[in-house]
């Protein structure tokens, strides 16, 4: 009795502890709340973190799984002032037997980048084609996935080093000139230059009501705080970045589109209001390669957010078509 008795204190105090814990973090730190659920997201996909070193730069990576005669290897690209983690989602609903690797790429996430770098889409196409080869991705077939302005990356690289490509998959991609202009687009051409990069709780508000359909999904306040407080340390790099792709990147894909010789897939949110849906007809006027189109209904520019399960039957989709013909 006296033994259950010290539990139950033992237990009131953890439960204590951890409650005061809650308070502390949710509303001194919301920052925590971030990292937390992203090594909390990591673990749930079964990705171990790994690093190697790319020249000057030193790129972190999520791997799972080994490389397979089989089957392809699926390399990931994040979109601007996103990681790797934002493909936990999409990873979760993926076989385990698939080998796929999620990359931090150069200013993003851990993945660090040397002063003046140039920040055009080849010199990153150029630094991933490195990362790659000291990965040992193009020592056998490889699918690409790019969201956002990893989309236009990923489409870069396959056109500009084809030789182990197997397939790409484009979703919701930048660097296309849009015939329709996006409300993202709209709040630029109004000054608000860096809407995509918020300082404030109430900027973070803004960017989420663009890049999300369902308003559901749209954290709290404190979670929006933590937001801010994680991204502050990568604000004037994303500036630099952004202000780069505005100048020279607003349209950097559309001349690669013509030269993609990979089995290309393009994934869309029907309600992208980032970047507009409009450039499928860009793209399906320039891409020569075999096209398949998803669009994804009720769904904005997240679509790894907000519509995971539905990406991942997509993807599998479409590796299984590339297989049959």
């Amino acid at each position: 009795m006296e033994v259950m008795s010290t539990v139950v204190q033992l237990a009131g105090g953890a439960v204590l502890t951890t409650l005061t814990l809650a308070i502390y973090v949710i509303y001194i730190q919301p920052i925590y709340i971030i990292s937390f659920f992203q090594s909390l997201n990591r673990w749930r996909s079964g990705c171990t973190i790994k690093y190697v070193k790319v020249g000057e730069c030193q790129f972190a990576y999520m791997e799972r799984g080994q490389p397979s005669e089989n089957q392809p290897s699926l390399l990931f690209l994040h979109g601007f002032s996103d990681r790797k983690e934002s493909y936990c989602g999409i990873i979760m609903h993926l076989p385990k037997h698939l080998h796929l690797i999620a990359v931090d790429l150069p200013g993003h996430g851990d993945t660090g980048i040397k002063a003046k770098a140039d920040l055009n889409v080849e010199a990153y196409a150029a630094k991933l084609h490195q990362f790659v080869g000291e990965v040992g991705l193009d020592r056998g077939r490889l699918h690409v996935i790019g969201h956002s302005m990893g989309g236009g990356l990923a489409g870069c690289y396959t056109a500009t080093y084809p030789e182990t490509i197997w397939a790409l998959t484009m979703i919701c991609p930048g660097g296309i000139l849009l015939p329709d202009k996006s409300v993202m687009f709209e709040k630029i051409a109004q000054g608000n230059k860096h809407v995509m990069i918020p300082e404030t709780v109430e900027q973070a508000e803004e960017m989420f009501n663009i890049v999300l359909h369902n308003k559901s999904l749209i954290p709290p306040k404190q979670v929006l705080k933590g937001y801010v407080d994680y991204s502050k340390p990568y604000r004037n790099f994303n500036q630099q970045l952004f202000d780069a792709m505005l100048e020279h990147g607003q349209d950097g894909l559309t001349p690669y589109l013509g030269k993609i010789t990979a089995p290309t897939q393009v994934i869309w949110g029907r309600h992208d209001k980032a970047l507009h849906i409009s450039s499928l007809d860009v793209m399906k006027k320039k891409i020569t390669a075999s096209l398949q189109v998803d669009i994804i209904e009720d769904c904005g520019h997240t679509v790894g957010l907000e519509a995971p399960t539905k990406v991942a039957d997509l993807l599998l989709n479409f590796r299984e078509t590339v297989y049959n013909k």
